[in-house]
């Protein structure tokens, strides 16, 4: 079986670290942090002049302070809001690696295709340079570095499956599916340089989503522990009392007494000072945030441009040398050397290992830039380096 890309970003969703916040934002939406009316029941007794006949009862209501009920209840709010914007942070990093891992797949596979075309035209040119072994195009200088560089680029290309096999761990580790299944990602199944140019053209930061608007949240988050800290204080108590000894005098035996806490200084002002703290250690993170979104976003669209313009115009270059038309112009010359031919096969050789190296570095860029735009994790999924972006 095969590995698609699109089940490989997929499984993100899978990771332990997603699901954790999935089961919290579950646990939060049944709302268990919802405070009762009442704070606490007490029940007493006293015995008046230390006579068994004279015994008192009373049962004391302490209710919850309304503010500090409608403060918690924003806090959390807050709180699982906050769950949820972090768990967007840590579903775009985590597709971001993922990404970076195909690409780095895809360009491994083109370097390894070229490399191995260029160790067939390597032993090519040994075999005709040995057939013209007593000719006057023999050089035995040349002759020899050639082999001296058959060895290296087999040495190369067999360093090149090793980093495949560490790959394929890597990938592995992020996705077990697939664990000695087919990856058979290319160049080809990525999307086009003139697609994705096209994309990062139009493109935005969505502040609604990642970065920024958790830094904001957290910053709401700490103001609202702030006012719920503020609301924390005893309300008092209403207490109804029995006095059976009353009865005896004629007289009612309930009363009914009330208490209300002024609070002249309020005995949270360690902890309302430790959250203004925080709550400015937050905007600074928050300014922070805002000019590293910006810049890298900027820089990713630079870098995007430069690289795309050395790619086409190497491109270009590429296209215009017409490798047949100059072949049959050296087989019409009779003192042409054919060796000349595989020489200039090996060169273009070369400048597609550029052009691939290029094409990964806007790939690199392409994802970063996206990254920065909060666009990787936005719902629904895209596998934004398919062809069609499914």
């Amino acid at each position: 079986a095969q590995v698609s890309m699109e089940s490989f970003l997929s499984a993100v969703l899978e990771d332990p670290m997603i699901r954790s916040f999935d089961e919290q934002d579950n646990y939060l939406s049944a709302s268990p942090y919802s405070l009762a009316p009442v704070k606490e029941l007490e029940l007493r007794t006293e015995s008046n002049q230390l006579d068994g006949g004279r015994q008192e009862y009373a049962l004391r209501v302490k209710p919850f302070n309304p503010w500090e009920v409608k403060r918690n209840n924003q806090y959390f709010q807050n709180y699982q809001e906050l769950l949820n914007l972090d768990r967007q942070r840590e579903l775009r990093d985590m597709l971001k690696i993922r990404y970076e891992t195909i690409i780095e797949w895809v360009y491994l596979q083109e370097q390894r295709k070229l490399k191995e075309e260029d160790q067939k035209l390597s032993a090519s040119l040994i075999t005709m340079l040995e057939a013209q072994q007593f000719s006057s195009f023999f050089d035995a200088n040349e002759y020899a570095a050639l082999k001296i560089e058959q060895i290296e680029k087999g040495v190369s290309l067999e360093d090149l499956h090793f980093e495949e096999d560490k790959l394929r761990n890597t990938i592995a580790k992020l996705y077990p599916y697939a664990q000695n299944q087919t990856i058979s990602w290319s160049m080809d199944d990525l999307i086009s340089v003139d697609k994705l140019q096209m994309i990062t053209a139009l493109g935005e930061i969505n502040s609604g989503a990642g970065e920024i608007a958790y830094r904001e949240k957290k910053i709401s988050l700490t103001k609202s522990e702030m006012a719920l800290e503020k609301t924390n204080i005893d309300m008092g108590f209403l207490q109804a009392k029995y006095e059976q000894y009353r009865i005896e005098q004629d007289r009612s035996p309930w009363s009914i007494g009330l208490g209300i806490t002024i609070p002249i200084f309020n005995p949270n002002k360690n902890k309302i000072t430790k959250r203004k703290l925080e709550m400015i250690e937050a905007e600074g993170e928050l300014e922070e945030a805002i000019v590293q979104q910006q810049s890298g976003f900027n820089l990713a669209s630079q870098k995007i441009k430069q690289f795309i313009v050395r790619y086409k115009k190497l491109e270009e270059q590429l296209l215009k040398m017409d490798v047949d038309a100059l072949a049959r112009s050296l087989q019409e010359m009779e003192s042409s050397n054919p060796v000349v031919m595989i020489q200039l096969k090996r060169s273009i050789i070369k400048s597609k290992t550029v052009a691939a190296r290029l094409k990964k570095e806007i790939y690199l860029a392409y994802i970063e830039y996206l990254a920065y735009a909060e666009m990787l994790q936005q719902a629904p999924f895209k596998n934004y380096l398919g062809q069609e972006m499914k």
